[in-house]
């Protein structure tokens, strides 16, 4: 199942990131098993977590990015530096016209064992392939041994001194809404799972290569985005149940559909990053 989604972002203001490390003793601070980091709005009250700081964003002015996937990128950054690998979020201001366009976020810094526990989405990564573990649904009254929920979305940030856009286009997989039933073939399985991740990303790809060719400043975007998502969206959804329809009929083309997807996305390595930028007005 691939969902689309549109997030119009404005620009606004750099964060300040006030971070406060704990005065207890860290030297049983735990070890980060992955690079896995985590944001979540639920406390992690697990035995083995260990709570190591505080952190606060402010804004601080109106010549940078604030928009509310900034603002954690910042705030992950400063998180790592202390050791920490999840960011309970404790409170969750959203930007206001009249007092500050900035999202501004507090909460409690913590370094757990299990990072992947919190997990609610995944980022599409190369080098982080899906595990069992990772499909949270529940599996009741589900007709399929699993199903992947993958999708790709955007989000737009307007830099107005530089006079520029720039959009961002990423790939998820959603952990609660993806499910996995015990079964004798699990490695097969997974397999199959992984690809229809990787073909989203392929098609996130496409969408981004599209955008590139066909986008030429914001007004561009602003008519045209929604088509051109629609449209790939389109195609991706015949691809994914063309998969589908191809292995279940015959487990000897999954080797084919592999190699189709590996190909793709080597021909579309340039937009793997997925980022574009367009001037914001055209004089």
């Amino acid at each position: 199942m691939v969902l689309w989604f549109v997030i119009f972002l404005t620009s606004c203001g750099t964060s300040g990131i006030i971070v406060k490390e704990s005065t207890k003793p860290l030297a049983h601070r735990l070890p980060q098993p992955s690079s896995i980091f985590i944001f979540t709005k639920e406390e992690p009250n697990l035995s083995d977590s260990l709570l190591i700081g505080t952190i606060v964003t402010r804004h601080k002015g109106l010549n940078g990015d604030c928009d509310y996937i900034q603002v954690k990128r910042a705030a992950e950054k400063q998180a790592k530096e202390i050791g920490g690998n999840l960011i309970y979020i404790t409170k969750h201001r959203p930007p206001s016209a009249l007092l500050n366009p900035c999202h501004r976020i507090r909460g409690s810094i913590y370094s757990v064992p299990n990072p992947e526990a919190f997990e609610k989405e995944i980022l599409w990564n190369p080098d982080r392939k899906l595990k069992v573990s990772d499909f949270k649904g529940s599996t009741n009254d589900k007709p399929f041994v699993a199903a992947t929920n993958a999708y790709f979305g955007y989000n737009t940030r307007i830099k107005p001194k530089e006079n520029i856009v720039i959009v961002e286009v990423d790939t998820y997989f959603n952990c609660e809404l993806s499910y996995f039933k015990n079964n004798k073939n699990q490695s097969l399985v997974l397999n199959h799972e992984q690809l229809h991740f990787d073909i989203t990303e392929l098609y996130a790809r496409k969408f981004t290569q599209r955008l590139q060719l066909e986008v030429k400043s914001f007004k561009d975007l602003v008519k045209n985005v929604e088509r051109i998502g629609n449209e790939v969206h389109k195609e991706l959804q015949l691809k994914q149940d063309a998969y589908d329809t191809d292995v279940y009929s015959d487990l000897s083309q999954q080797s084919s559909w592999d190699e189709w997807t590996k190909m793709g996305l080597k021909e579309l390595d340039i937009y793997k990053n997925k980022i574009i930028s367009r001037p914001y007005r055209l004089d």
